[in-house]
């Protein structure tokens, strides 16, 4: 886990936002090369886009865990319960600590900055790797 962490700290720390940081520390787990991940999760930086609503890090922690709970067969309706109980106790996890999972309330209306949301992106690892240590049967990957 400490490698995912300085992974997360390394991409955020070079300016990336918290979606990036949290999602890169994933992405060769997920089988993407960097720049790859960097592109798809880019936008939902800042609460989709800086609109300030899901936080960023959350997003790519729930694009992880997502990842590892979802079959990816189409139309699989079955499994999907499994999923969106895994995503709504890692939400439950986050606003636990932060009071929500909505940027704007997270910062206390403040506009989202460049490095501010370090612990978050922290925490969003931590959480994402809780999920899959939880589907691995208890097994870290």
């Amino acid at each position: 886990m400490d490698e995912k962490f300085r992974k997360a700290a390394q991409v955020y720390g070079a300016g990336c936002t918290c979606s990036q940081a949290v999602f890169c520390a994933f992405a060769e787990d997920l089988g993407l090369d960097e720049q790859t991940a960097l592109k798809l999760i880019e936008g939902f930086g800042g609460g989709f886009g800086g609109k300030q609503e899901v936080c960023g890090a959350f997003c790519a922690a729930t694009a992880v865990i997502s990842y590892y709970y979802s079959t990816g067969k189409v139309g699989d309706v079955q499994n999907r319960p499994k999923l969106y109980a895994a995503i709504q106790r890692a939400a439950e996890l986050f606003e636990r600590e932060y009071g929500s999972i909505r940027c704007i309330k997270i910062l206390h209306g403040e506009k989202p900055k460049p490095r501010r949301c370090g612990m978050k992106v922290k925490d969003a690892v931590f959480i994402a790797e809780r999920f899959i240590t939880e589907r691995n049967g208890g097994a870290e990957k």
